[in-house]
């Protein structure tokens, strides 16, 4: 169980570190993307 807390405390950390240097570059390419899931998923609402 320790291993299991231990490792996601490990990629949680560096997920952290990768997110804090590259944040800045993928940050309009986060926000269309995410734009586009949000559109996505309401058309499957209405479809559905």
């Amino acid at each position: 169980m320790v291993r299991g807390n231990l490792t996601t405390f490990a990629f949680s950390w560096f997920g952290v570190r990768i997110g804090e240097k590259s944040g800045s570059w993928l940050e309009s390419k986060a926000e269309i993307f995410g734009g586009v899931v949000l559109i996505l998923i309401g058309v499957k609402m209405l479809v559905v």
